[in-house]
This record gives structure tokens, sequence and C-alpha cells, in this order.
């Protein structure tokens, strides 16, 4: 299916992991970073790079990742990486397991070297409580064992590279349950942002009406009454929607779906 211009698609990603000292963007810093870019849900290439931080790492950072003093020194500064992260990211949509945490330290790094990004953000833990309901923890290790996916650094945790390979994985997983619920392989990121938001009991009637608009999308085209709703619903001169009005009610999103051609 394709989808009017102007509309961000998860055709192109990127799965992003922070190790940090602490757990407060404003005071803490980051250590390490990896970033890897998914074409068509498959990973293409990977950004990867230790930070020093200016200071000793806590004990407690050292234990729980095991990154060391002696690992960061003669590493670049945080402010040194932000610009070569910014430019492979490119403000495409952006995944991460626990993304307020990963998004709040990727703005703190940014401003303090004068730079900003408007890359969306998909929460993977959010997602798999939408998804995968009843599970009886979303910690990314939890996931990687409840969903059954296979990743090369299998039993390793709280490193950005093997955190990103988990993510990935798991996100292939969430992405492929999603497209099984809808019929949409390439969706809106704006549909997965509403999903993320949407309480668990109004989910499935959520995912209802998106498929209900892909199957009438494979039927036929719609008729001039579904056009003039959508044009009045949307305010655009026959319907087309904007990238914006995907991140609306289903019943907006449903009848959108029903102004787009399949491919």
């Amino acid at each position: 299916m394709t989808f009017p211009q102007g509309v961000v698609t998860t055709r192109e990603l990127v799965v992003l992991d922070f190790e940090t000292t602490g757990l407060t963007p404003a005071f803490d810093r980051t250590i390490e970073v990896a970033a890897t870019l998914l074409l068509d849900h498959r990973p293409v290439e990977t950004f990867h790079q230790l930070m020093y931080p200016g200071k000793s790492l806590p004990s407690f950072i050292t234990s729980l990742t095991g990154i060391t003093d002696a690992m960061l020194r003669g590493q670049p500064r945080p402010g040194q990486v932000m610009p070569r992260l910014h430019q492979f990211v490119r403000g495409l949509p952006i995944v991460a397991h626990n993304a307020a945490f990963d998004r709040g330290f990727l703005h703190a790094e940014l401003a303090r070297v004068g730079l900003r990004l408007e890359s969306e953000f998909l929460c993977t833990l959010r997602l798999a409580r939408r998804l995968v309901p009843g599970l009886p923890s979303y910690r990314l290790d939890a996931l990687v064992d409840a969903l059954q996916v296979r990743v090369p650094d299998a039993r390793q945790f709280h490193r950005s590279i093997a955190d990103v390979n988990h993510t990935v994985a798991i996100w292939q997983s969430l992405h492929a349950r999603f497209t099984e619920h809808t019929g949409l392989a390439t969706p809106p990121v704006s549909l997965l942002c509403t999903l993320m938001r949407k309480p668990k009991k109004q989910v499935p009637n959520y995912l209802a009406a998106l498929k209900a608009g892909v199957a009438a999308t494979a039927r036929h085209r719609p008729s001039t009454r579904d056009r003039k709703v959508l044009q009045a619903r949307t305010g655009r001169p026959g319907g087309v929607p904007t990238a914006s009005t995907w991140s609306r009610e289903p019943g907006v999103a449903s009848l959108a779906l029903g102004s787009i051609q399949l491919a």
C-alpha cells in the first residue's frame, strides 16, 4: 500500500540505545550509543561509539553494564559524537525500548551542542503492552524470552550494541503482529504512535477499524459519499489525508485508508 506524500511510514527507521552514567538527562551523561538503520525492517547499517563523560563512573553503572573507566579513557566526549549521530539518524523515526529514557538523553546531549532532532519515537515497551497483553513483565530481557526472538548477543544486556540487537528483534516481532492484525505491512508511524497512547481496552477496536479500512481499500475505491465525508473530516479537497490525519480517531484512519491505492 502506498500513502500520500508527507506521511512518514515504518519503511525506514533507526533503532537506538544509550548507556549512561545515571538516570537524569539534565545531570548525567551518555557513555555508549548504538543505532541501527532498518530498511524494510532489515538492518542495513549500525553506528556505535563509546564516550568519555568527563568523570569517573559510579560503581553501580560498571556493575550493570560492564563498562569501566579504563574503557572510556581516550574515547571522544558526547559532544563530539552527537553531530555524527544526528547525521546518522537524519530525522528518521526512532525505535527504542522504554523510549522516554533514550529520548530524554538524546535531546539533552544534542541541546548541549546546539542541535535538535524532530524524529518521532516508537517505544517497543508500550507497543508490546498493547500487542502482547498479559505478560508478567515487559523488560527487554523478559520480552526476548516471551517473544522467543533470536539475536546474536542472546544473553547480554545493558550494552548498547546488544540492546539494539534485542530491540530490533522485538520490533520485528511486534511489527509482524501489527501487520497480522491490520493488514498494513508498512504503516504510517502516526498510527503506531496512536496505538501506544490507546487505553488497552480500546486497542482491539482500534486495530479492527484499521483492518476494516484496509479490507475496504482492497475491495473497491471509496464512493463519492465516502470522499465527501473524508473531505469534511480532514478539511482537504478530495479528502486526501495529511500526515496529521493518521494520528486521529480510528474512523478517520479507516476512512482515509479507503482513499489510498494499493501498490
